[in-house]
């Protein structure tokens, strides 16, 4: 890709003004109806999302608040108890154990492979053989890279699994959409995911007796405006959030492509074998794209100065976190946080901006 030599940019880690511009007037309408028509919690437009996403997966859907109430909901409506043990790997954002252990759920951790960062299913394999009663395995999409679920589910037998899909939402494994494979799937849509909204966002899919049940759960366990069938939470997707939804996931195919482009061009200029190894059978979405370096903090400090903005996803396993300060040894998922970087990927990203951050890490890498 031809660069232009010495002139000097400033390309953002993402650019959701670019993406708000592109749609600004249906995306200004679907605010504005909603505040025209007092539709602010649940009400025709949440009910609209529900259908649309339904039928982009191919499965029940519910809305919820955000990603770590999908996860939330999903954990409790499996039935799990306070001490019963889950599986989840160290190598996610911090809600994934977050609201297990909020349930009271025992974590068992997992390590990540070092290929796509996804959890490692030998290690899976060998936890479930060594370790009695689990009662619920989490599997992470890390960066947009869907886990091997065929793998997992087998490995998994009886046990129920959960998709944490926050970051590959319009991903697909062998073929099949995200949300139609797993006992349960959740969704975020926060700012910084594939398919986003205004604020927070989520969405869980899955089968429709566990969806009933969130559906209830989301609104204090109600059957009627002021009959409660069960105590739930207030975990619902508002109006508004909603309605931008609506028109977002008619773009999501689209930016989705866009971030396969820029990935690809990364991945024949870039000067570095440590991006991530796509498998065959994974259609990547690239919420990030990751390389792995030596001296982070120096590159990153190099890039900056060159205008180029970067990201860290995760400097810390979850389980190496000070909430946990779990002492389980995670090698794949210390040397990963170690090392990880994330490059500017997103939708609309031109040319030039593209061939810039290649230029520019290419410098710097090499220093």
């Amino acid at each position: 890709m031809e660069t232009r030599i010495g002139e000097e940019m400033e390309v953002p880690y993402a650019n959701l003004n670019r993406i708000y511009q592109e749609s600004k007037v249906e995306l200004d309408k679907a605010v504005k109806d909603c505040i025209d028509n007092s539709w602010f919690i649940k009400g025709p437009k949440v009910v609209e999302f529900e259908k649309k996403l339904s039928r982009y997966c191919g499965a029940p859907a519910v809305g919820v608040s955000s990603g770590t109430s999908a996860l939330l909901l999903a954990y409790e409506c499996l039935g799990l108890k306070p001490g019963d043990k889950i599986v989840i790997p160290s190598f996610t954002f911090i809600s994934t154990p977050e609201m297990a252990s909020k349930l009271g759920l025992q974590i068992v951790w997992a390590d990540c492979n070092k290929d796509n960062y996804t959890i490692n299913t030998d290690e899976l394999a060998g936890i479930l053989s060594s370790t009695k009663d689990i009662k619920a395995i989490v599997g992470v999409d890390i960066f947009g890279h869907t886990c091997d679920w065929d793998t997992i589910k087998n490995i998994a037998g009886d046990i129920p699994v959960v998709q944490d899909a926050a970051q590959s939402f319009g991903g697909k494994y062998k073929g099949k959409l995200n949300g139609t494979y797993n006992n349960l799937t959740c969704f975020s849509f926060y700012p910084a995911k594939n398919m986003w909204c205004f604020g927070d966002g989520g969405a869980v899919v899955g089968n429709q007796n566990y969806i009933d049940k969130i559906s209830m759960s989301r609104d204090h366990g109600r059957t009627d405006k002021y009959v409660h069938e069960f105590l739930g939470w207030n975990e619902r997707l508002d109006s508004v959030q909603a309605n931008i939804l609506n028109h977002m996931i008619t773009k999501i195919d689209a930016h989705n492509e866009d971030r396969r482009r820029i990935a690809s061009i990364y991945d024949k200029e870039l000067d570095t074998d440590t991006m991530v190894q796509t498998a065959d059978w994974c259609e990547n979405v690239y919420n990030q794209y990751t390389v792995r370096v030596k001296g982070r903090s120096d590159v990153i400090k190099k890039l900056a100065e060159q205008g180029v903005q970067t990201g860290v996803m995760w400097p810390l396993g979850c389980h190496a976190q000070p909430a946990y300060n779990s002492k389980d040894l995670l090698k794949n998922t210390d040397q990963v946080a170690d090392t990880i970087l994330s490059l500017p990927c997103w939708p609309l990203m031109t040319d030039d901006e593209i061939g810039y951050v290649i230029e520019k890490f290419n410098e710097v890498d090499k220093q």
